[in-house]
């Protein structure tokens, strides 16, 4: 095993189309063992990939932590010397981490092991920036499963077979640090996502708008731009489902757009491949709508390089090695950072993902007009949105909408019998 590393989680892609996570080291090498875990235990039982991802990326944590305080899990799992009480509380701290702009861990950058476990948690405890408890649930999780495994194979490895003491002390050492797991709370309702209010909805509309005064993108980017905020604004589709349209996908008799599953696709050059992760669904157009992407297909796309050896609608206009191929995530996100910047009070929460929160809230609104019952209003938006009819997904993108009219509800509760300052004396 290579100490002292900066791990990160790549993605490979086979000639069959499937995309792989990998946790390689500064190197460029696959971690061992963790790519035999994630082989043997994650990915034969048909987990996705990001799933995968997301599980290398706690591992990593876990890596990055050993490195720092110069433990070597392997060696120490061989001679039997499992995690001490005083280590699993420091690896519990150091799982409130948050990873981004982290691009080097050393040893002052990880909670020292104390011998008061309390002193070391309330050291963490000042840290402000920290992952939420959800977050640290699930990476403890994965990390627990990976040293429990990790630990029951390094011996077999060593000794052909694991006695029944080492496996009551793994055991012990994976229920010990299961157990400083923090409680699965349920997100505040003040601080869960929420999609735009109104005036933030048309600043945003307004400053993508080309030749805006605000518009943050150059004259050759204004026409993308604002075509991928106005899909994601009334269509509510995801940010993965909004990459993996095709210009195939679209029926311009009809006015229509198809949403489709189509994973795994050996022609999408992306490593990291946007996929529709529901189900599959064709969604009616305006005719505004569909002459923007018209225009945009044949105009500023045609202009670019390259971009007709693919059929995928966005693309990157910047020129360099990715100009005229698929628009990835990260070009995604970064449209909307630049979007951020120009209103950084504003729109300081910007994300593609937040304007499907705003749609569903757009939805509500409309379904209340139209006077839909609570089923018909379920069945459509399951529908449009891709889910599972009667999955209880909705309720999740609904917060905004339901707020504003259990105001509403208690606003003319008190006018009702008007008892505020004996008004009904």
């Amino acid at each position: 095993m290579n100490n002292k590393n900066e791990y990160k989680v790549k993605f490979i892609k086979f000639s069959d189309g499937e995309r792989y996570p990998l946790l390689i080291n500064s190197a460029g090498e696959p971690h061992w063992y963790v790519t035999l875990f994630t082989t043997t235990q994650i990915r034969n039982a048909s987990k996705a990939p990001n799933t995968i991802a997301a599980i290398l990326s706690a591992i990593k944590v876990l890596l990055d932590w050993a490195d720092s305080l110069n433990i070597d899990l392997e060696s120490r799992f061989a001679q039997r010397n499992f995690l001490t009480e005083q280590e699993l509380e420091s690896l519990r701290n150091h799982t409130q981490k948050k990873l981004a702009k982290r691009k080097e861990v050393t040893p002052s950058k990880v909670v020292p092991l104390f011998k008061n476990s309390e002193r070391s948690r309330s050291i963490i405890q000042t840290n402000t920036n920290k992952v939420t408890s959800s977050t640290q649930y699930i990476r403890m999780s994965y990390q627990c499963e990976y040293l429990e495994w990790l630990a029951i194979r390094i011996i077999e490895q060593e000794a052909k077979f694991i006695d029944n003491a080492a496996l009551e002390r793994i055991k012990f050492m994976s229920k010990s640090f299961s157990a400083r797991r923090p409680n699965k709370s349920i997100s505040s309702r003040e601080k869960a996502r929420k999609g735009l209010t109104e005036d933030q909805q048309s600043l945003l509309l307004e400053t993508v708008k080309p030749a805006s005064l605000t518009n943050p993108f150059s004259i050759a980017l204004q026409i993308r731009n604002q075509l991928i905020v106005l899909l994601l604004y009334h269509l509510g589709i995801r940010a993965g489902e909004l990459l993996a349209l095709r210009i195939s996908d679209f029926d311009f008799q009809q006015n229509t757009v198809l949403i489709a599953r189509r994973h795994d696709n050996p022609h999408d050059p992306r490593s990291y491949q946007p996929v529709v992760k529901t189900a599959d669904r064709r969604i009616p157009l305006t005719t505004q709508l569909i002459k923007l992407i018209s225009d945009y297909i044949l105009g500023a796309r045609r202009k670019v390089p390259k971009s007709k050896l693919h059929d995928f609608l966005f693309i990157t206009h910047q020129a360099g090695p990715f100009e005229g191929q698929p628009l990835s995530i990260k070009g995604l996100n970064k449209i909307f950072l630049e979007i951020q910047k120009v209103l950084p009070k504003e729109l300081n929460n910007l994300t593609p993902h937040l304007l499907r929160h705003t749609a569903n809230d757009r939805f509500s609104q409309l379904m209340d007009q139209q006077g839909s019952t609570s089923a018909e209003e379920e069945k459509m938006r399951s529908y449009l949105m891709g889910w599972k009819e009667g999955s209880g997904t909705a309720t999740t993108y609904t917060r905004r909408h339901v707020e504003k009219k259990a105001r509403e509800a208690a606003l003319k509760l008190q006018e009702h019998k008007q008892i505020i300052g004996g008004l009904n004396d």
